[in-house]
């Protein structure tokens, strides 16, 4: 850990700029405390009293109190009731994950650190002109890298996955990106289970696996629902049942329950429908880790508060979810 505060903080130094605050008898603090700012900022938010909320959050976040870091974070990054701004978002991103790197992972507040990290590994995969921050590919893998391994991020493993998968940054390893996958995919990510399904019904890279790869998609499908993913995640659902004979359907809809849960299951279920016509599925074979961070928690909900990844495991050994042998 030790390793990756020096990496983070090193890294973010250079970056850092904090204003002073000149405070004296005949300048006193404009606020009772961090706190007590953080909290008026949050009402100044409700009732969309944009100027007053944002000088409240800043003079909060100068005096790095976590929650009004992230919550400056995510204003300025989606642009709700601001101009979006991603210099800005990604200072306070940063911010946190500079500060807080060594927090416990079982601390109440390392969710939002590791979304931090995710958001910040994001702006060195894309980079940010206005900046300038040009991209930094292997950067931002080993920004994935802590949160999916230390934070358990499911972002942060689906787009270490990604990565590994192309050979982007890091040296391509499709087992790797399997297991990252696959710990994603368990905690119900739907991204995670759309490539990951898509990969097993198309034997892609991994042991061809059509019905569990179905079953993916069909949960993918459902926990896409009003997301950013539910287009190209539905494409390829439809694209997958349709191809699907009925025996293959019946082997997914099986899976379901032990995949998604049984009252999903049901649902999920309900919804499909044969479609015509159904070709013959493919016979070949081939070789087989919370609020999103995009999500917007309540502002009440957000703290006040001031391990290394997986080996390559045998293909196929990650991605059953407590499947027998047999089923693998």
């Amino acid at each position: 850990m030790q390793m990756y505060k020096r990496t983070v903080t090193g890294a973010f130094a250079a970056l850092l700029v904090f204003v002073p605050i000149a405070v004296g008898e005949d300048n006193p603090p404009p606020y009772a405390s961090a706190t007590e700012a953080y909290r008026q900022g949050n009402a100044a938010l409700k009732s969309e009293r944009m100027d007053d909320a944002l000088a409240a959050l800043e003079y909060s976040a100068t005096h790095n109190v976590l929650g009004a870091q992230l919550r400056l974070a995510r204003l300025y990054a989606s642009g709700r009731g601001v101009p979006k701004n991603e210099a800005k978002a990604f200072y306070y991103y940063r911010q946190i994950a500079s500060q807080q790197a060594e927090i416990s992972a079982h601390s109440p507040v390392a969710k939002y650190v590791g979304e931090a990290f995710v958001a910040v590994g994001q702006y060195y995969l894309d980079g940010i002109q206005a900046m300038p921050l040009a991209p930094d590919l292997a950067y931002a893998a080993s920004l994935f890298r802590h949160a999916a391994s230390y934070f358990g991020n499911a972002e942060a493993q689906y787009l270490l996955a990604r990565l590994y998968l192309d050979g982007k940054g890091v040296e391509k390893n499709p087992g790797l990106a399997v297991n990252w996958l696959a710990m994603s995919a368990k905690k119900q990510h739907a991204a995670s289970q759309a490539v990951l399904g898509e990969l097993l019904w198309r034997g892609d890279q991994v042991r061809l696996n059509q019905a569990r790869g179905l079953a993916l998609l069909m949960l993918a499908q459902e926990n896409a629902q009003g997301g950013h993913d539910q287009a190209w995640i539905g494409e390829l659902y439809r694209e997958a049942f349709a191809s699907a004979d009925n025996a293959i359907r019946a082997k997914a809809e099986g899976l379901l329950p032990r995949l998604g849960g049984d009252k999903r299951a049901a649902s999920i279920i309900a919804k499909a429908k044969p479609e015509e016509p159904v070709a013959a599925p493919v016979t070949r074979e081939a070789e087989a880790p919370s609020a999103s961070a995009s999500d917007e928690a309540p502002a009440e909900q957000i703290p006040l508060g001031a391990g290394g990844p997986p080996s390559a495991a045998p293909i196929g050994l990650s991605i059953g979810f407590d499947a027998s042998p047999a089923e693998r």
